[in-house]
């Protein structure tokens, strides 16, 4: 028998051995790949944010600024105002943000995942045309780098005046400075984006 025949047809089986093999080896990994996908972290579903601002010498004088986004803040929404600001009085803003899609298992956003990861979250405020002014409280929530988050502020209503109220929520900022109260960010994305137009101060 020719020995050199015999090498080249084991040589030959051989490297079909490995490249089959080779092969198997891709379409397990590929196999494993589907079955165990890397999860993806969705954005919490935010239908329903109020502002709710109680005049602190008079609990019967409350503006609310709501928005309500059935689908989510990336949908259509509509914006409602109740009340008007008493120029002169001082305000405290209660937040809410809810996940009301199901009517049966509303979902507290801000208490429930905002809050608990405050180092992830700030509030930015402004206003355009209407003489409100806003402290951040010092019982407030601290929020990146020590700053204070935005949940818990309060509000002078300046001379009569009408225009916008701007709330914007950011996600994961690379920078905050809450040194002027509205506060201020750089990077991140936008969980919420809402300007509520023709508030009041009578």
């Amino acid at each position: 028998m020719n020995i050199n025949y015999l090498n080249s047809n084991i040589m030959k089986t051989s490297k079909l051995f490995i490249a089959t093999l080779f092969c198997l080896t891709l379409i397990t990994s590929c196999s494993d790949d589907d079955d165990n996908p890397i999860p993806v972290l969705e954005e919490e579903l935010i239908t329903n944010v109020s502002l709710t601002f109680v005049n602190d010498a008079d609990a019967n004088d409350v503006v609310v600024l709501a928005n309500v986004a059935p689908d989510g803040q990336e949908g259509a929404s509509n914006n409602i105002i109740n009340g008007s600001f008493t120029s002169g009085a001082t305000y405290s803003l209660t937040l809410s943000l809810l996940n009301a899609e199901d009517a049966d298992d509303v979902e507290d956003v801000l208490n429930d995942d905002i809050i608990p990861e405050a180092d992830e979250h700030f509030f930015v405020y402004a206003v355009n045309g209407i003489n409100l002014t806003v402290t951040r409280d010092s019982d407030d929530i601290e929020g990146p780098n020590g700053s204070n988050l935005g949940v818990n502020t309060t509000w002078v209503a300046g001379a009569a005046s009408t225009g916008n109220v701007q709330i914007r929520l950011v996600h994961e900022p690379e920078s905050v400075d809450d040194s002027d109260e509205f506060g201020s960010s750089t990077g991140g994305s936008e969980d919420v984006n809402i300007t509520f137009q023709g508030v009041e101060i009578q």
